[in-house]
């Protein structure tokens, strides 16, 4: 089974990602450099995680943990930057259903990622 990920969005477009549960890949400079693969199953969705992502991201405050890699490795500086996401379209809405799906999928992109490049993206741990 194929992952289809959403056309990259810039940085600057970000508020118009999904309100939704799902996987989102995070690239720095051109859209297949990954620096960090994410989900969310949150009510609040994509969207909002990407949200928290970038106020960690330029403040190094805690509500990220990639985002506060991020700002340790690049400054803060968010300029660049693209965001691809993977929705779980198709896919039971209930939570013993979801979950398990979009922990999957991130996790078959993060493993996708170390094949190809030979370890994890600069600001996922694990």
């Amino acid at each position: 089974m194929e992952l289809a990920l959403s056309n990259h969005v810039a940085w600057i477009d970000r508020a118009s990602l999904p309100d939704r549960a799902g996987v989102y890949l995070i690239a720095r400079g051109e859209p297949g450099n990954t620096v960090y693969i994410g989900r969310t199953w949150g009510a609040k969705g994509i969207r909002h995680r990407i949200r928290t992502f970038h106020r960690s991201a330029t403040t190094g405050q805690k509500g990220h943990a990639g985002g506060v890699t991020f700002h340790g490795v690049f400054d803060g500086d968010t300029t660049g930057l693209f965001v691809s996401v993977h929705l779980p379209d198709g896919i039971d809405p209930k939570p013993e259903i979801l979950h398990p799906y979009i922990a999957y999928a991130e996790r078959r992109l993060i493993w996708e990622h170390v094949e190809t490049h030979g370890g994890l993206p600069v600001c996922n741990s694990e």
